[in-house]
């Protein structure tokens, strides 16, 4: 049995990965560094509501596509030895991402929001780098089998 996740399975991944990551940063850049005039002084950028519920319907899928990693690849990768560490790694990064991100939704105390919210991000804006390591390990194990 193959660890590789299929070429639909893995576009689904990359895609949503993609959009996922996109509309945060954009989000991001948008709330800090971004203002236009409003009609009573600078107002944060309108985009800024569109991007976090693409961010939102977006990272939702992503725990559809998490779960759907889990009874194939990643079980099989554990039986088999493989690509372990970074797999367990990227397993942790999407729970504290998962937690992070339901968190900045329904936490009320500023105090942890402003730390959640710190954790939140350097983890997203690490994930592409996070997951290219994984796949690179992963063919650099594959090609040693």
């Amino acid at each position: 049995m193959p660890i590789k996740l299929g070429r639909y399975h893995q576009w689904f991944l990359y895609m949503v990965g993609l959009v996922l990551t996109i509309s945060g940063a954009a989000w991001l850049y948008l709330h800090y560094f971004v203002r236009i005039e409003g009609e009573f002084g600078p107002i944060h950028h309108p985009s800024e509501h569109f991007l976090i519920t693409v961010h939102g319907i977006s990272a939702a899928l992503m725990m559809v596509g998490l779960g759907s990693v889990i009874p194939g690849h990643v079980s099989r990768a554990w039986s088999m030895q493989r690509n372990v560490r970074t797999g367990v790694f990227m397993l942790t990064m999407m729970t504290i991402l998962s937690l992070s991100g339901y968190f900045l939704y329904y936490l009320g105390a500023q105090v942890f929001r402003d730390f959640t919210a710190i954790v939140h991000w350097v983890i997203g804006l690490a994930l592409p780098f996070l997951v290219w390591l994984h796949v690179q390990r992963g063919v650099k194990t594959r090609a040693k089998k």
